[in-house]
């Protein structure tokens, strides 16, 4: 039933069809994870993803362990297991509410970056410290921008159709 069809924006056939598996509650803008501004990539409201197995996660390591590879991986960071609460600081997040920056000792890393050394499944973190462990809290799965595959699948039962869902998506 969507032989022929595509998306367009302004009459050309979109370049950048993004999806993901889970938001966090909202999508991320495309210039706020890629650099670049997609004006039909903006961050939205999308809702009924707290169904989703993988809606929340986090990991947990030891303070020498978080340490050692933040200065194994950021050199100039200089972080010390011994004062990590003063040292670890989100700087600011997203419109979609993933961390934008993060301060790690000496050093400020874009919110990506950190996903990716941690092997997060996002970039939407909280990271907590205490006596002995580091805690990263993370909501939502994927990169977070374009169509979340479990926000359309909470519309879709909701009754909506493929095409309300893409223009919901696609701005």
């Amino acid at each position: 039933s969507t032989k022929d069809e595509v998306l367009t924006y302004n009459g050309k056939i979109i370049m950048h069809p993004q999806f993901f598996a889970v938001s966090s509650g909202k999508t991320e803008s495309f210039a706020d994870v890629f650099s670049e501004d997609i004006p039909y990539l903006k961050s939205i409201e999308s809702l009924g993803e707290d169904i989703a197995p993988k809606y929340k996660s986090n990991i947990e390591l030891s303070l020498e362990d978080f340490t050692s590879k933040v200065n194994n991986t950021f050199r100039e960071a200089n972080l010390k297991a011994n004062d990590l609460a003063n040292e670890v600081r989100i700087i600011s997040n997203t419109d979609g509410g993933s961390v934008k920056k993060i301060k790690l000792g000496d050093v400020e890393i874009k919110g990506t970056d950190f996903r990716k050394l941690f092997n997060l499944n996002s970039a939407n973190f909280n990271v907590s410290i205490n006596k002995s462990r580091v805690v990263i809290d993370c909501t939502g799965y994927g990169h977070g921008v374009g169509m979340s595959q479990w926000g359309a699948y909470a519309m879709a039962k909701q009754g909506m159709t493929y095409d309300q869902i893409i223009k919901f998506y696609f701005t």
